[in-house]
């Protein structure tokens, strides 16, 4: 697992965080399959799927990633919660060998790994890891919302 702070260049990312806010998110009833909770999502990449101006906005992380081929990336929105919940352990669906989850907010949020490590929820880190890891997304008490991009790619 690599963390890396202050991923894009501050000009970049403040661009991204401001767009980011303004993209069209759908209602998905649930984080994992009966979970009984609730996430905003943005599907910008997938098997049938591109948001050509969502996924232009993105590029910079794309090219910083090295990315020989994406499979996925998705970006997720919760609100906050009581009390920091999880989402669930999970590994992404896709034959893919790299995951990383991109924070677009600071908040008390982060993502755990079920073998150890957590990551908190720094705006402008990229935590990079084997899609093969499970792990899971925890709520935010401390503001509005937590959003996070997820890449799946190799």
């Amino acid at each position: 697992m690599e963390v890396v702070d202050n991923f894009l260049p501050d000009y970049y990312f403040k661009q991204l965080q401001s767009i980011i806010r303004g993209w069209p998110w759908f209602y998905e009833d649930n984080i994992i399959s009966g979970d009984n909770r609730f996430q905003f999502t943005t599907a910008i990449l997938n098997d049938y799927v591109i948001y050509k101006e969502q996924y232009a906005a993105l590029e910079p992380c794309i090219s910083k990633l090295n990315v020989k081929k994406l499979f996925r990336i998705k970006a997720n929105l919760q609100t906050r919660t009581l009390f920091n919940r999880s989402g669930g352990y999970h590994v992404d669906k896709c034959p893919c060998p790299y995951t990383g989850v991109y924070y677009i907010n600071t908040n008390n949020g982060y993502t755990k790994f079920k073998k150890g490590g957590k990551v908190k929820s720094v705006a402008n880190r990229m935590v990079i890891f084997n899609s093969s890891l499970e792990h899971t997304g925890f709520s935010c008490t401390d503001e509005k919302i937590r959003i996070v991009v997820n890449f799946n790619w190799e």
